[in-house]
């Protein structure tokens, strides 16, 4: 085993890709800063429905390669590591030729669990980040918390993107001294406040389009508070299944001119969005730490938010309001509440200052060696 770490490979799902350029930028922020301190080769798992039917826009990197993978849509999701295994198996003499010193994982399951097995012909120092669902929502199942208890145990350390990810971790059955919390970071090149707030009311949301980060919730509680406030206005980011259907209801509200759904958008116009709104609202179901309430504290931008997963270890009074998920009139209430509320821009930036990728960085480096 080499003792210097001069090379890593990274295998995850999350990343950007072509046909999806904004997806994970908080992974590839990451990911850039540790290729300026070593040789970064990445192998980015899709599922191969994915793989056929965007594969044309594939640009082929030196140092990065697509991995697709079989897998049988809504069925046998045991079985998701074992295929991303065996496709990863194909991906070997160019890993062995790249000759990397360490293996990082970021992807609870499936993704960590397929590395740990190719790790098997590897015999590399092993490691994890866990982000939020992939713990949270794959350790209710018990064939897939076996499976994460069996081979996330082999890792020489986890990077948790919050506390709460860590305990669940434990109660799943990896060990304790496995256990590293290292919340992301923000760049301030990106993220910063605006010169001077908006006198408007305006509410942001950014996020996947989908019914577990609380857009029903979201849109039916600003739809109430739109009947009695005709100034609160709300911009949607993000892309989803859900997409269309809320541009129908905002169409059917008659609110298309104060509800706008912009789909997926580069990283500095989301920016812009944050640093321009009086609130964030992200009434999710299950979390991790959400990079973008970290964003939203860069930005000096006060949040709305749910108690779940390591929500309430990074919202404070001070910056933002914490309720219960999938309760559409506490989020009415909050939101309410919240424009009546004074919020102090230097303690929102002050307590910004503690999620630094650099901070970040420092701390994975440490742990590898």
């Amino acid at each position: 085993m080499k003792t210097k770490l001069s090379s890593l490979l990274i295998i995850t799902n999350l990343y950007p890709v072509p046909w999806a350029p904004n997806r994970a930028s908080f992974n590839k922020q990451q990911f850039d800063l540790l290729a300026n301190k070593m040789q970064v080769q990445l192998v980015i798992l899709m599922p191969w429905t994915e793989w056929l039917s965007q594969r044309s826009q594939w640009k082929e990197q030196p140092h990065i390669k697509a991995c697709p993978y079989f897998y049988t849509p809504k069925i046998g999701r045991r079985f998701v590591p074992f295929f991303q295994y065996i496709s990863l198996l194909f991906m070997l003499p160019w890993i062995k030729k790249s000759n990397p010193d360490a293996l990082l994982a970021s992807w609870c399951f499936p993704d960590a669990v397929a590395a740990a097995r190719l790790n098997k012909h590897l015999s590399l120092p092993f490691y994890v980040k866990v982000h939020g669902t992939d713990v949270n929502e794959n350790s209710q199942f018990s064939s897939r918390k076996k499976l994460i208890k069996t081979w996330l145990n082999s890792a020489k350390a986890i990077f948790c993107a919050s506390k709460a990810l860590g305990e669940k971790l434990v109660e799943t059955g990896i060990s304790p001294e496995r256990i590293c919390v290292n919340y992301n970071g923000v760049n301030p090149k990106i993220f910063f406040p605006a010169a001077k707030k908006t006198t408007e009311k305006k509410l942001v949301f950014v996020g996947s389009l989908i019914p577990t980060k609380g857009v029903n919730e979201l849109v039916t509680a600003f739809v109430n508070l739109s009947k009695r406030d005709k100034e609160v206005t709300l911009d949607i980011i993000g892309g989803g299944p859900m997409i269309e259907s809320l541009k129908q209801l905002a169409n059917d509200h008659g609110l298309t001119d104060r509800m706008k759904i912009h789909g997926s958008i580069p990283l500095n116009d989301v920016a812009g969005f944050i640093r321009n709104a009086n609130f964030l609202v992200l009434p999710s179901y299950r979390e991790g730490v959400p990079n973008v309430l970290l964003e939203s504290f860069a930005s000096a931008t006060p949040v709305i938010a749910t108690n779940v997963g390591g929500i309430p270890e990074v919202v404070t009074d001070d910056t933002g309001i914490v309720i219960n998920a999938q309760d559409s009139a506490a989020l009415e209430e909050a939101i309410e509440d919240a424009f009546e509320r004074t919020w102090q821009a230097e303690k929102i930036l002050q307590h910004a200052a503690t999620f630094d990728w650099q901070q970040n960085i420092n701390t994975v480096l440490k742990r590898m060696g």
